[in-house]
């Protein structure tokens, strides 16, 4: 009987390691549920730095964005030739696991891009992560490699930065580069690929996360923000629903889902630099640029996508060719709210309205309490109204005016946001929005912060914290 009850205790220990339900209160995926940036937690601190820390520890070098589910934080970071994927007990900081993966190959990245830049994503049973340099890889929740689906080698800019996303037994995997661009959906079991969608290569690529829609009525649905449209695909069959065209160039933020309504966001009207500019790296004198003549993989892939999309295939791209390819950048972008809704082509019937100053390239736009967040470079803040675009309030946020990657967070009331040098700052919410504190962690700070279980998570360059009142119990 003794050994008949140890039996099935340590089947249920088994079980509870791999069938582990995700909870409403955990942070899944690369900005949380859905990507939306906000938690139901409660009791965050208002300070911290020395004081209200739970835990520190020192972790690799890295810039995806700490994960949690139940009580296990996972991150990925990449060390020389290996990259490392780590679960940590989410209560003490302890490193429950680590496991390296060695490289396939080498990527090009634009920094702060680096070879660990896609978040990973979990559905309670499994951890997958998206390396470009090797692929998507899944892991049990006690480590244990389940299976792996090589991608690659790819044709990017800036890399390959995308997150990957769990949607109802499948994980997506978006590749928008300068040509064979893609939406992938595999089996959460075996990694066996249900569908892949072959997308249209802007010229210089996509970089935004998906995020799922679950119209009332209709097939669930996989929204991305690409390079020459927004997208609408069926999760289940990888079909082409619905398009948007005209609104970005070279996303980089996630979309933000309000009931119908999807906000995108890009800088509007940024010029490239004017082609007389570009000429010192014309080694040869011919007035033209080639790939060769470029100075790193990035320009000369930009260069061949001019050639091939705006030019006449030659080799080399000439003055007219550049501003060609680049006229269409002065007409996209902005702050955009599309309703969803539709088939085919709802390009003039979806936009409800555009906002088109004081945008961020990268950090995305925060929905919380029907309030619109965004902050850019110099530490701007601004809120909206996500009804109608109309500005509620803009100010600088004193004592962390700097640049900004990481994008802003929430719950409790509160407003987190991270600055490149390390400034945490916490906010009160509201669209008259004021600052409660501004704290100074003293690294570069590039990942998106976590908020979990009444804990908030945040990794610099060197360290993974987690903050918490006192009196949340270890």
């Amino acid at each position: 009987m003794t050994r008949f009850l140890a039996c099935l205790q340590g089947l249920f220990i088994v079980c509870w390691l791999t069938c582990e339900p995700l909870l409403a209160s955990d942070w899944p995926q690369f900005r949380g549920p859905n990507g939306s940036g906000v938690s139901d937690a409660s009791n965050l601190p208002v300070k911290f730095g020395v004081e209200n820390v739970l835990w520190r520890i020192a972790v690799p070098l890295g810039n995806s964005s700490p994960i949690v589910a139940g009580n296990r934080v996972f991150l990925t970071a990449s060390e020389k030739e290996t990259l490392q994927v780590l679960c940590l007990d989410a209560q003490t900081g302890k490193l429950l696991w680590q496991k390296g993966i060695v490289k396939n190959r080498v990527e090009h990245v634009t920094p702060p891009n680096d070879a660990s830049t896609p978040s990973p994503v979990t559905d309670g049973n499994n951890v997958y992560v998206f390396f470009p340099e090797t692929g998507l890889i899944a892991f049990g929740v006690d480590g244990q490699e389940k299976w792996k689906v090589r991608l690659g080698p790819f044709k990017s800019v800036h890399g390959v930065t995308a997150s990957p996303i769990v949607v109802d037994g499948s994980v997506f995997v978006l590749v928008d580069q300068l040509e064979d661009s893609y939406l992938a959906a595999f089996d959460t079991k075996d990694g066996v690929l249900r569908w892949r969608a072959e997308r249209a290569s802007g010229f210089l690529g996509g970089y935004s996360t998906p995020v799922a829609h679950r119209p009332s009525e209709g097939p669930v649905q996989v929204v991305v923000a690409g390079a020459l449209e927004l997208t609408g695909y069926s999760a289940k069959t990888g079909e082409r629903l619905w398009w948007a065209r005209g609104l970005t160039n070279a996303p980089v933020s996630t979309p933000v889902l309000n009931r119908n309504l999807l906000y995108i966001c890009e800088p509007a009207g940024d010029s490239p630099p004017p082609f007389d500019q570009m000429l010192p790296a014309d080694k040869n004198k011919d007035s033209r640029l080639s790939p060769d003549e470029m100075g790193n993989a990035g320009m000369a892939r930009l260069v061949t996508s001019l050639d091939r999309g705006y030019g006449n295939n030659d080799g080399a791209v000439d003055a007219g060719e550049w501003n060609k390819a680049f006229e269409a950048v002065k007409t996209s972008g902005g702050l955009v709210a599309v309703h969803l809704g539709g088939t085919g082509d709802v390009t003039r019937t979806g936009m409800r309205w555009r906002y088109m100053k004081s945008l961020p390239y990268v950090s995305s736009t925060l929905l919380y309490k029907d309030i619109l967040y965004m902050v850019r470079d110099g530490g701007i803040l601004t809120s909206l109204n996500p009804e109608t675009g109309e500005v509620l309030k803009q100010g600088r946020l004193e004592g962390a005016i700097d640049p900004y990657y990481a994008s802003p967070v929430a719950a409790d009331d509160k407003v987190v946001v991270a600055s490149q040098t390390g400034k945490v700052t916490v906010l009160k919410a509201g669209a008259e929005w004021d600052i409660l504190s501004v704290n100074d962690l003293g690294e570069e700070c590039y990942a998106t912060p976590a908020i979990a279980n009444n804990r908030l998570y945040v990794r610099t360059r060197g360290s993974l914290y987690c903050f918490a009142h006192s009196t949340v119990k270890r």
